[in-house]
């Protein structure tokens, strides 16, 4: 039991992974990746499903499907959070505009 718990972790982790990968790549690459987008939401549905199918073979259908809830919420919410964080130290790393225009045209 605990080990498909586990293993429904892992699962809903790589879902994670790859609709956060999904994101970025159409986001930030829009019309150049159209074939990985394909590729990460697949992944993203199929690892969920998986971790899905742990969860309710460890403690069957309504447990594991509450199980599953979390897991899957809990592994979003932290996506989210470093997502904020790591936008938050490339905002502190740019310069403000003030500073560019300081040196001005000669």
């Amino acid at each position: 039991m605990a080990i498909l718990v586990v293993a429904a972790l892992l699962f809903s982790g790589a879902s994670v992974f790859s609709f956060c990968k999904a994101n970025y790549c159409a986001c930030n690459h829009a019309g150049e990746c159209d074939n990985p987008i394909n590729h990460y939401w697949l992944a993203s549905i199929v690892f969920s499903l998986f971790a899905l199918a742990c969860c309710c073979i460890a403690l069957h259908t309504q447990n594991g499907t509450y199980l599953w809830l979390v897991l899957m919420s809990s592994c979003l919410s932290g996506a989210i959070l470093s997502a904020r964080k790591q936008k938050l130290k490339q905002c502190d790393q740019t310069k403000p505009t003030d500073d560019l225009l300081t040196g001005g045209i000669n």
